[in-house]
């Protein structure tokens, strides 16, 4: 499905960079707009977010286990804060 668009704010010099470009490749602004946006969203697909946002948690074990009441004792004694 196709359909005509109108997008507004974009800087002069850009869409002229972008048609330009179009232009180099041979191909039509749509179908040159098209192709950038399946290749950004190949690259969304591949990425490492959603194992970053989703994957195990390697810290939850460690926090769960480790006392941290010495940890931040020692810390505020050594840089002279409040309530060491």
């Amino acid at each position: 499905m196709t359909m005509d668009v109108c997008m507004k704010d974009i800087d002069e010099s850009d869409w002229r960079f972008f048609k330009s470009e179009s232009a180099k490749h041979g191909v039509k602004v749509g179908e040159f707009f098209n192709a950038l946006i399946g290749e950004h969203k190949e690259r969304c697909k591949n990425s490492n977010w959603k194992s970053i946002l989703f994957g195990k948690k390697t810290l939850k074990g460690i926090v769960e286990r480790e006392d941290f009441k010495p940890i931040r004792n020692e810390f505020r004694e050594r840089f002279m804060m409040r309530g060491a």
